[in-house]
């Protein structure tokens, strides 16, 4: 596939002075940083804008944070708190972060991609690429996978899955295959088409399609297919625990607090559903050019944001997830790992966009939290600067 116009640009900037003291349970005290040039007034005007609720995130347990928004491709970016608790290194809006689910999109597209060149179809079977993988792999479909109507169960709800991991071995290496079967040998949700429910299990089969369809490396396909042509050189799909380059700490809670800096994790855990890292800048841009039209037809654009509603009442596409904001309907997903929380959505043509990470584990967030962060993605999205 080629790339049909630039690569949005990045308003780039860098921590500046600390603008208030506040007290947080993981640390004696943060500094909320303000990002961007004092000459910038798009930063300066987002920082205003989201600042209180911002600020309603960090008040309780998350370290930092990092928004990203943008209209027609070029962006506006802010960083507050810490990315490293021991060290009190504020945080960049250049750090890198664990994306998680926000992953699920790039494997998409990379199967739309082999689509495209007439490699595969999302009708083919999971058996007819990998024989005897899946139980019933003949009855079960790409697109199934892509959209969660597959009825594979998620890998995550086995117990067996975090067990090393708790257990003190975070660099564990668990393999592909090792997650799928940790999926199949659970019951099946439903047979395949008649519900949807989300699986991490789908998107491990998805990726190793990729890799028997491709006869190459995941990582090399989102190298070579998106990474690159974006130039998106903050992005990359790790083999080991380390984050290269500059980089957010995450914490998580195991236990009781505080929290655990859990940064060195094998990204084995989540591999094609959810080992991503790339800085909030580059999620942003890739689902730019994604709804702009760069990387799909709109023939397989639209097959991508055709949804399936489980009876749960959740909602998918392929790879892609419908998002109600206070302004309206948007694109995108969100995403989690050990340590980090990201979200990124746009407008469906891709001309307005809001991205927000976090150096803190959703689950280890208190309930006021969370709420706190859906009203700053909320607002990241559908407050205009001045």
């Amino acid at each position: 596939m080629g790339i049909v116009e630039p690569t949005p640009t990045l308003e780039m900037c860098t921590v500046k002075a600390p603008i208030r003291l506040i007290v947080l349970p993981l640390a004696a005290a943060l500094l909320i940083s303000a990002c961007g040039d004092e000459g910038d007034s798009s930063s300066e005007s987002q920082k205003k804008n989201l600042q209180q609720d911002v600020e309603a995130v960090l008040a309780s347990d998350v370290p930092g944070a990092v928004v990203v928004t943008a209209e027609n491709g070029n962006q506006v970016a802010n960083a507050w708190g810490v990315g490293d608790l021991a060290s009190r290194t504020p945080m960049k809006v250049e750090d890198r972060f664990r994306i998680g689910s926000l992953a699920k999109s790039y494997v998409a597209v990379v199967i739309l991609q082999l689509v495209d060149e007439g490699k595969m179809t999302l009708d083919d079977s999971v058996q007819k690429w990998l024989p005897g993988l899946v139980p019933e792999g003949e009855k079960i479909t790409v697109r199934q996978l892509l959209n969660h109507s597959s009825g594979i169960p998620n890998y995550e709800e086995n117990p067996k899955y975090l067990a090393p991991y708790l257990a003190g071995d975070v660099t564990h290496v668990t393999t592909p295959q090792q997650l799928v079967k940790l999926g199949t040998s659970l019951p099946r949700k439903f047979q395949p088409g008649t519900d949807a429910s989300y699986s991490n299990t789908n998107y491990t089969v998805a990726g190793l399609i990729i890799e028997k369809v491709a006869g190459a490396s995941l990582a090399a396909q989102f190298n070579d297919r998106i990474f690159t042509p974006l130039k998106l050189e903050s992005s990359y799909l790790p083999t080991g625990p380390d984050i290269t380059g500059p980089h957010a700490h995450g914490y998580f809670v195991l236990g009781k607090p505080p929290a655990t800096d859990v940064t060195r994790f094998s990204p084995s855990i989540a591999w094609a559903g959810g080992g991503i890292i790339a800085s909030s800048g580059d999620a942003s841009s890739f689902y730019h050019a994604l709804l702009t039209g760069r990387l799909l037809p709109p023939e397989l654009l639209k097959e991508m944001m055709t949804t399936v509603t489980g009876k749960s009442g959740a909602t998918y596409g392929l790879g892609i997830v419908p998002r109600q904001f206070s302004c309206g309907t948007w694109w995108g997903h969100s995403g989690n790992f050990p340590g980090y929380l990201v979200e990124s959505y746009a407008t469906k043509n891709g001309q307005r966009q809001a991205t927000i990470a976090m150096n803190y584990d959703p689950n280890s967030m208190q309930e006021k939290t969370k709420n706190a962060v859906e009203k700053l993605i909320d607002a990241a999205a559908c407050s205009k600067n001045d």
